[in-house]
């Protein structure tokens, strides 16, 4: 099995295992913070995973764009292009977690309290992004890393390799978008 999907699966398990027990007051010293806790290790994976997924994209393409560059190093512009695209993954993780923590400051401040029902919903809203940034990446990079063998025969190629990469990153937006659209709505329920 992939370290990439272990990580994954793990991720998934973690709000399985949490409602597997029964809360006590001895498991729960103060059971006011967990909704918090919840939502920032969302936000946290959410993060990591695509960060992770960019990280392997990115690797991905940057190995297959060194051998063409001993080759044609005139392509480097057109290979650093292409290996920077799996990157983006990483950014829309990040930039969802961003938008967590400042639009959510009233809970970190303890000025609203989040009950972990809500912190598990908030950490559920960040899936999206989370799998499909996580998974998008590598295949993106698999896109990018083919299109060096065309930059090698033609390279005025690019923008069609470069068009081919953008059909994979549309899947990592659309989880961005859900993730985005899910956050804005479950603010509405909790600070109304």
């Amino acid at each position: 099995m992939k370290p990439s999907h272990i990580i994954a699966a793990a991720a998934l398990l973690l709000p399985a295992a949490a409602l597997a027990q029964e809360p006590s007051a001895a498991m729960m010293p103060d059971v006011t913070y967990w909704g918090l806790a919840w939502a920032c290790a969302g936000a946290a994976i959410a993060t990591s995973l695509a960060c992770v997924g960019s990280v392997m994209g990115v690797s991905a393409v940057g190995q297959s764009g060194s051998g063409l560059l001993t080759e044609k190093p005139n392509l480097a512009g057109k290979v650093i292009t292409l290996a920077v695209l799996p990157g983006s993954q990483g950014l829309y993780g990040m930039v969802i977690s961003l938008l967590f923590i400042f639009n959510y400051g009233a809970l970190f401040d303890g000025s609203v309290v989040l009950s972990t029902s809500q912190g598990l919903a908030l950490a559920a809203a960040f899936l999206p992004v989370t799998i499909t940034c996580l998974t998008s990446a590598p295949f993106q990079a698999k896109v990018c890393s083919a299109g060096m063998h065309m930059l090698a025969k033609d390279d005025k190629l690019a923008g069609r390799v470069i068009t081919m990469a953008a059909l994979v990153e549309t899947y990592a937006l659309l989880g961005f978008l859900i993730s985005f659209f899910l956050l804005n709505s479950f603010s509405t329920l909790i600070f109304a």
